[in-house]
């Protein structure tokens, strides 16, 4: 596949035979062209400006790899068997583990860590904050009264 800097706001795409055309680049200012031994070498127009393309001309989209299915255990399969498990803000996963079981302790593993630096914190900001009540409360105690 070659696929040309936009020109214009326009974008020509050439695929080669057998080839077929991402989603990403399913646009209406994309140009689509197929060149190989099924068009003689000759390029021929499979896609037009201003249309999207046929479904026969687009690339399946790809099977998501992680199949969690929102159960709320964040220990969970993929599909090729592999075991994973979601961090604190279910936004990244940490894997693979061959089994639930190595799964399961790297997961017990990984809380009891958050959950040390989380108390670790914790404290420190406490700490933190009654130190400078306790500063503000003696530099209000020196100042001078009025009698």
């Amino acid at each position: 596949m070659v696929i040309s800097p936009p020109t214009k706001g326009i974008i020509l795409v050439i695929l080669g035979d057998g080839e077929l055309l991402p989603e990403n680049l399913n646009n209406e200012k994309v140009v689509v062209m197929r060149k190989g031994n099924s068009t003689n070498r000759e390029l021929i127009v499979v896609k037009e400006l201003g249309k999207l393309a046929t479904p026969d001309l687009l690339k399946p989209p790809k099977e998501p790899v992680c199949n969690y299915a929102g159960d709320g255990n964040p220990l969970h399969e993929h599909k090729d068997g592999k075991w994973w498990f979601y961090d604190e803000t279910w936004a990244f996963e940490n894997g693979p583990y061959e089994s639930f079981e190595d799964g399961s302790v790297a997961l017990e593993a990984y809380c009891t860590t958050v959950l040390a630096v989380r108390e670790s914190e914790i404290i420190s900001l406490t700490e933190a904050a009654e130190s400078e009540t306790i500063q503000e409360s003696e530099e209000t105690d020196d100042s001078p009264t009025r009698s």
